[in-house]
């Protein structure tokens, strides 16, 4: 007993300033692809029509992607998930490959997010610096993990919850609980350097008084069903649309795909906005500090830009897309149900995210480092119910699910020593989008060039 006590001290130990280490290199990282890329937006924001150049541009990032160091294609999330969950190394050529191009990316005007350079920068930097160290396949993939939980940590400047998502986004039903502790020492520590670095966040404090009323909490239980067919409405287009550009991909050529994508991503922000390309910060942040929706149909809008930006070339995080989404289809069912628009896009921001991604507890916890404590009980039943409602579905095709929502609602346990039995089980719908799947993959041959795993 003493000897498991003296062990179990000196591996907090170890991992304490393994941790450390980590959040403090990813820290670094993070904040300066922030500035690079606040520094690029701010210099494409004088140029008149920036967006012009997306037909171009996007084959230009396609080939960077494909043909620069082509044995580095772990530059996606959905890549990185795979590879921890496999427990393979990561290679820094892909972390590098994922910042540049996703600078690339959003400067130029694809909807992508700032979240996924610095998740797949952070696991490639702990897998380097695991195999440095020369540590065993176990702890070389704690070093990975810690290295995603203090990128999503740093980039968005929530601690905890960019910490328990790095845990969460692996695998749906299991938590690992022996990274917890490293997970979250190195996503305070990220956060920590990052500010000191000089990284500016944006905090939403809620203002409203923290006393249960039984006619709002129905109200959030009809937003959060509300969220989670925004969730599946997501996931789906997004998938449909890369279906949809392999098609055209196999029909004509790459550069054709890349084009057409392009040219329609043109159209969209000249015949609506440019604010549903690039980045998009300010298509959440106005409404959360309680500017006017610009239009009902912004989510839907910026659902379409974002799955065409990946379907057509474009590289980036999808999880700064889904606060857009989430927040504008917040703002725009609050008039129907007679709540205050930034209290509901606050709400749908966090349960959009849990419900694509299958995260929601750390979907929950980031409601409160955002908007403050009084909004927690809102924001836990909102996500879960919107997590719920997706069923098996997610927008990172990686990961592991060893919980069926639907099986679990209908018919009982599930049998969690068997995950991919489990996700086989998700009743009508999913045997339908299986099937559809299936066809698409016969119908649509996957030309050279275009993988699956790759095209994320």
């Amino acid at each position: 007993m003493l000897n498991r006590q003296r062990h179990s001290f000196w591996n907090i130990i170890k991992w304490f300033f393994l941790a450390t280490f980590i959040g403090v290199v990813v820290g670094c990282v993070d904040a300066l692809f922030l500035k690079t890329l606040d520094g690029a937006i701010a210099w494409r924001n004088h140029i008149p029509v920036f967006y012009i150049g997306l037909p171009i541009f996007l084959y230009v990032i396609w080939l960077l992607a494909r043909k620069a160091a082509p044995q580095a294609q772990d530059y996606s999330t959905d890549a990185v998930i795979n590879k921890i969950n496999s427990y393979r190394p990561i290679g820094l050529l892909s972390a590098v490959k994922s910042l540049v191009l996703s600078v690339f990316t959003m400067t130029v005007g694809g909807s992508a997010g700032k979240e996924a350079p610095c998740a797949d920068a952070g696991a490639g930097i702990g897998s380097a610096f695991g195999r440095l160290f020369r540590m065993n396949l176990e702890d070389q993939r704690k070093m990975m993990i810690c290295g995603v939980s203090a990128g999503f940590a740093g980039v968005f400047g929530v601690p905890i919850s960019g910490a328990l998502f790095g845990l969460e986004v692996l695998w749906v039903g299991h938590i690992f609980y022996d990274v917890m502790f490293p997970a979250f020492i190195a996503g305070i520590t990220a956060f920590q350097v990052t500010t000191w670095l000089g990284v500016d966040y944006i905090y939403h404090p809620m203002n409203f008084a923290p006393v249960f009323a039984e006619q709002f909490f129905l109200k959030v239980l009809l937003a959060g069903l509300f969220f989670g067919v925004v969730s599946i409405m997501f996931t789906e287009v997004m998938k449909f649309m890369k279906v949809l550009f392999r098609y055209i991909s196999f029909k004509t050529s790459p550069f054709w795909r890349c084009f057409i994508g392009g040219v329609i991503l043109v159209l969209v922000g000249m015949l609506t906005s440019p604010l549903y390309l690039g980045l998009g910060m300010d298509g959440f942040n106005g409404i959360l500090a309680g500017g006017d929706l610009q239009s009902p149909f912004g989510f839907l809008i910026k659902t379409f830009t974002t799955a065409v930006t990946f379907a057509a070339g474009g590289v980036g995080g999808i999880v700064t897309p889904i606060f857009f989404v989430g927040a504008q289809a917040g703002a725009t069912v609050a008039p129907l149900l007679g709540v205050d628009a930034t209290t509901m896009a606050a709400l749908g921001l966090v349960a959009v995210l849990a419900g694509a991604a299958n995260t929601p507890l750390s979907a929950s916890i980031m409601a409160i480092e955002l908007f403050g404590a009084e909004i927690a009980p809102y924001a836990a039943v909102a996500c879960v119910i919107s997590f719920l409602l997706t069923g098996q579905q997610s927008v990172y095709g990686s990961q592991r699910i060893s919980f069926d929502k639907e099986t679990e609602a209908s018919v009982g346990p599930v049998d969690y020593e068997r995950p991919e039995k489990a996700r086989k089980m998700a009743g009508r719908k999913g045997l339908l989008l299986k099937t559809f799947k299936e066809m698409s993959k016969h119908l649509i041959p996957n030309p050279k060039g275009f993988d699956d795993d790759k095209d994320k």
